[in-house]
């Protein structure tokens, strides 16, 4: 799939754009312009998982593969497109009429072109490569998501119940296959960003085995309703963020400091995925007198709007550049496309974690009152945001700019 703009990244920037359009859709229900519309936050989260970043990821994977393992892959590429593009939309529309039938028939073509892109990955790894594990790992977190999405729209649940299923949708869709693919893409990617050797190569190891134990803990743990599972998989979760978070500050600070804005996103981003952390256990523990419903909200708004989100301003333009390369090596381009692109702008930073500190302030109980008014600000900030990265990622994704510098050069050698 040797093109000027990666399909799967157009497809990403179109339902990115869409999503943007569900935020504003939805402070107009806010504002009371318009009548509320069924199922819209929902909707509104999955232009950004599946929609946006599933898209972008199926996209990038395979180059993100070979990059780490100097070899190439990418049979049978134009039929996952194809597959999860017929698919993904079906779900969609399940999702908003209620059509349990259109939704399973979706999610399988999802489940078909899944199975394509774990060929690929597989074939474009060198064996005994431990920097792609965290790609080959990934994938199969989110066949184990969408067949939990089958057990939700069939109605066939485990001791969790249908609470217990959505859970291990979540935390497999994003604590698993999300969260491993950004923990190996960074851990490839920041010593060409930054300009050094990553600063703690061991712990490249503790970060895989700590984010993987971690999410098959928070997965099974709702789904089987054992909360020692579940706070299980959590604490060694952290310790493996912890350690993915050394060795991106750490090589920050052992190189080029000029990024600091793409830095202050990623860190950004990793604050909003751990905030829920301490809240998980008194949910647990004191369900009558935590607000755990409105905790449960925040955390989702935090993992998709916080977390993905800023993860996309902070890369995603700049993967839209190097993918569109001949060359297809993502990771020895990046740097490139970081320069064509340029800098995120402090505003976009300010505006997503504003908006969502406003959004986390709706499930603290002395501001209940305020609960409205801190939705409604929370995603104007937050559409604020979105804006950013939907006029940068377009502005990428059209650009016919050569891709020139030293990271060019150096392919051409």
């Amino acid at each position: 799939m040797q093109t000027r703009t990666d399909p799967f990244l157009l497809v990403a920037g179109l339902y990115l754009s869409v999503g943007l359009l569900a935020v504003v859709g939805k402070l107009g229900v806010e504002f009371g312009a318009i009548d509320a519309l069924p199922r819209l936050r929902w909707l509104t989260i999955h232009f950004v998982t599946i929609g946006g970043l599933t898209q972008a990821l199926f996209g990038a994977l395979p180059a993100l593969v070979s990059s780490a393992s100097a070899t190439a892959a990418t049979r049978n590429r134009w039929f996952q497109w194809a597959s999860l593009n017929a698919g993904y939309p079906l779900v969609l529309i399940g999702m908003a009429t209620g059509d349990t039938t259109t939704a399973v028939v979706g999610a399988t073509l999802v489940l078909v072109a899944l199975g394509g892109l774990l060929v690929t990955v597989f074939r474009a790894s060198a064996a005994g490569d431990h920097r792609t594990r965290f790609f080959r790992t990934a994938p199969w977190f989110l066949v184990v998501g969408v067949l939990a999405a089958f057990g939700m729209l069939l109605n066939r649940h485990g001791p969790g119940g249908y609470f217990g299923s959505i859970e291990a949708h979540v935390h497999a869709n994003v604590w698993g296959f999300l969260a491993l693919v950004a923990a190996g893409a960074l851990l490839v990617s920041i010593p060409h960003l930054f300009g050094a050797d990553l600063r703690y190569p061991r712990l490249r190891s503790v970060t895989y085995w700590g984010i993987t134990s971690g999410a098959a803990g928070l997965v099974a743990g709702p789904w089987l309703a054992r909360h020692e599972l579940t706070m299980g998989g959590l604490a060694v979760y952290v310790v493996g963020t912890g350690a993915l978070l050394a060795n991106v500050v750490g090589t920050y600070r052992a190189g080029d400091r000029t990024r600091t804005r793409r830095l202050a996103l990623v860190l950004g981003a990793y604050l909003w995925l751990a905030f829920p952390v301490p809240w998980a256990p008194l949910v647990l523990l004191f369900p009558e007198t935590v607000p755990g419903a409105a905790i449960e909200l925040a955390a989702i708004d935090g993992l998709v709007f916080g977390w993905m989100l800023q993860l996309a301003m902070a890369f995603l333009p700049a993967v839209a550049v190097s993918l569109g390369s001949e060359t297809q090596d993502v990771v020895s381009l990046l740097d490139v496309g970081v320069e064509t692109v340029g800098r995120p702008s402090w505003i976009q930073i300010a505006s997503v974690n504003l908006g969502m500190l406003a959004l986390w302030g709706t499930a603290m109980p002395p501001l209940e009152g305020l609960a409205a008014s801190l939705t409604l600000v929370g995603y104007l900030l937050i559409a604020v945001a979105w804006a950013f990265l939907v006029v940068d990622l377009w502005t990428a994704l059209t650009s016919r700019a050569p891709v020139t510098g030293p990271a060019a050069e150096s392919l051409s050698e």
